[in-house]
């Protein structure tokens, strides 16, 4: 249930973890055999210290870009692809995301007990004869729900430290601005009485005839620009004064973004919000750029309060990503 309190606890499964004190490098090399080319990576460098646990499967995220591959050959959807050991036999993996005119790709590998040895390879080839390999089934095959959480989102905030504090990578903090003849109470971390478990953010804006009040956060502290186009979905649950307005938005630093409007209720909602529910882009002096404008150069993650006078808002978690996207 997206509403639960989840954590990455899930991640260590009771196992040993492996050392996290080396490099982590990728140590390739590239090879043309019979024109068919591949490139070796190793385990260790695909996984961080959050996700290696010793005695069970995991799954690996390999990012592909004009730094670690030659997308110049390659298949238009990646059908071409395939993994390996060293063996030569096949590894499961999904093919999550795949751009070869912007040279960005994105897999999901299977790493079985028998690879998740320090010092271990699998093989990455491509000019195979083209087919469909990826298989989300074989990869995802036993990772328990806490894991498939850890691996593949990453939870923005649940409010429980009841502090302007994140619950991002680099724990960037929430600010709040206020426009034109706009009142706002200070931000509140709520318990008891609202609906939800645990603390929910409250937000008391006393007089909104004019103005707004823009609630938001980096998404990397510094706010540092971070390309999130692998994003599945932004989740979150909210309540407030019904009727009223309320922007949720992907910004840019230099105010361009790309957003959804939506109707508050009185009643705790979920939300869910993919790309594709973003409206494209529209009115140039609003700033809406629409999602691909934004989507490799995101800073912040943004709500606007428009009109009403109370919001309430909770687990907000981003699917899709890896807490490594937004470091």
């Amino acid at each position: 249930m997206i509403g639960a309190r989840a954590t990455l606890a899930g991640l260590v499964l009771g196992g040993t973890l492996m050392s996290c004190m080396e490099d982590r490098h990728a140590g390739n090399t590239t090879q043309t055999e019979n024109t068919v080319a591949a490139r070796t990576f190793r385990v260790d460098s695909l996984l961080p210290c959050w996700n290696r646990p010793f005695f069970q499967a995991t799954v690996a995220t390999l990012k592909l870009d004009s730094t670690n591959f030659d997308f110049q050959e390659t298949d238009t959807a990646g059908r071409d692809l395939s993994v390996q050991n060293v063996a030569g036999e096949a590894v499961p993996f999904e093919v999550d995301g795949w751009d070869k005119p912007a040279r960005m790709g994105r897999l999901y590998v299977r790493i079985d007990t028998g690879i998740l040895r320090h010092g271990s390879d699998f093989v990455l080839r491509w000019k195979q004869p083209l087919e469909s390999r990826s298989n989300a089934d074989s990869v995802w095959k036993s990772i328990t729900d806490s894991q498939k959480l850890a691996l593949r989102s990453v939870l923005v905030a649940d409010f429980e430290n009841g502090n302007d504090t994140t619950s991002l990578p680099t724990h960037p903090l929430w600010e709040t601005y206020i426009t034109d003849t706009a009142v706002a109470s200070p931000i509140k971390y709520v318990s008891n009485g609202t609906g939800r478990p645990g603390k929910v953010l409250y937000l008391d804006s006393a007089t909104m005839n004019r103005g707004k009040v823009v609630f938001k956060t980096p998404l990397v502290k510094g706010r540092l620009p971070r390309s999130i186009r692998s994003m599945d979905s932004l989740v979150f649950w909210v309540k407030g004064t019904k009727g009223f307005s309320m922007f949720v938005a992907f910004d840019h630093y230099s105010l361009f973004k790309a957003w959804r409007l939506d109707t508050l209720d009185s009643v705790w909602t979920r939300v869910r919000y993919r790309p594709s529910d973003l409206v494209p882009a529209s009115n140039t002096n609003g700033g809406n750029r629409g999602w691909e404008a934004v989507r490799d150069s995101v800073t912040d993650l943004t709500f606007i309060l428009n009109g009403g006078n109370k919001l309430y808002l909770d687990d907000i978690r981003i699917y899709g990503l890896d807490r490594d996207d937004l470091k």
